[in-house]
């Protein structure tokens, strides 16, 4: 009997796949993301401009998308409670 080698065996893959998954042993796109694996991170990120009519047009689009998608979910809380209560008065 082996008492324990399923777990020493776990233990050992997960230790392989560990070491799999190393910056040093990972492959690295054939070298081209080297530097964003040891990188310093001082890359500047680039963000489109927009004018503040346009900011204000694409905020109250979300609102109004954000207010249309709670009334949806509150109608359909409101139903399921209505059937669950529905079905709890025709089965007492």
């Amino acid at each position: 009997m082996s008492f324990g080698a399923g777990h020493i065996q776990d233990m050992i893959n997960r230790m392989k796949q560990n070491r799999s998954l190393r910056p040093s042993a990972r492959a690295k796109f054939k070298d081209y993301n080297r530097a964003v694996i040891y990188g310093d991170g001082e890359t500047q990120l680039q963000f489109k401009t927009v004018s503040r009519e346009k900011l204000i047009q694409i905020k109250k689009n979300i609102q109004q998308r954000a207010r249309i998608d709670r009334r949806r979910e509150l109608i359909v809380y409101g139903l399921i409670l209505g059937i669950i209560i529905f079905l709890l008065f025709l089965w007492w």
